[in-house]
C-alpha cells in the first residue's frame, strides 16, 4: 500500500465518525442560544451607547465587532456547540422547525417572565388552601408558625342568636 492511501484510509476513518457523532439540535436548545445570542449583542451594543454604525469611526466597528463575536463565541461554548455546527443546521431549517424554535423562545420567555415577577415582590394571588399550600396569617419572622387543624365540632359553633359554651359560663344569662 502506498503512503498517500494510507494516510487517506486514515484520515477517513478518523473524520467520518466525527460527522456521525455531530448530533442534531433540539428546538430548546437552539432557542436557548439564539436568546443567549441576543443577550450577548444587546450587552456589547450597550455597552458602546447603543449608536448606529453609521455614527462609529471604523476602528470603533472593527471593536463592537470583535466584542460581539467574543461574546458569540463565549455562548457557543457555553452551550456546548460549534458555531459551525449551530450555522449549518439553522441554515437547514425549514418553515415548520422555524416555528418551533420561536415556540420554544417564547416559551424561554415566559418563563423568564415568570420567574422575575416572583423575584421582584409581586404578591402572588392564591385560590383556595391546601395541606401543601397552607395560608398563615401575620405570621413573625424567626418563629414558628402556629396552624390550627381540623374544622370547629357543632358543639363549639354557636347558632345564630346563640352563645357559645365558653360564653354562656362566663356571662349570667339574662332570663334567671
Amino acid at each position: 500500500m502506498s503512503r498517500r492511501l494510507s494516510i487517506l484510509l486514515l484520515t477517513s476513518w478518523l473524520t467520518v465518525p466525527g460527522l456521525a457523532l455531530a448530533e442534531e439540535l433540539t428546538s430548546e436548545q437552539l432557542a436557548r442560544i439564539r436568546r443567549d445570542e441576543k443577550a450577548a449583542e444587546a450587552k456589547v451594543n450597550a455597552a458602546h451607547g447603543n449608536k448606529k454604525p453609521s455614527e462609529l469611526s471604523n476602528a470603533e466597528r472593527r471593536q463592537i465587532i470583535r466584542e460581539q463575536q467574543e461574546a458569540i463565541q463565549e455562548v457557543m461554548e457555553k452551550n456546548g456547540v460549534s458555531r459551525k455546527d449551530y450555522a449549518r443546521q439553522m441554515a437547514r431549517m425549514g418553515p415548520k422547525q422555524n416555528a418551533e424554535v420561536e415556540a420554544a423562545e417564547k416559551a424561554l420567555e415566559e418563563k423568564a417572565a415568570a420567574s422575575k415577577s416572583q423575584e421582584s415582590g409581586e404578591i402572588q394571588v392564591q385560590q383556595g388552601f391546601s395541606e401543601e399550600n397552607p395560608v398563615t396569617l401575620e405570621e413573625q419572622a424567626g418563629s414558628l408558625p402556629a396552624v390550627e387543624h381540623g374544622l370547629p365540632t357543632e358543639e363549639e359553633v354557636p347558632a345564630e342568636g346563640e352563645q357559645s359554651p365558653a360564653e354562656s359560663e362566663q356571662a349570667p344569662s339574662v332570663e334567671e
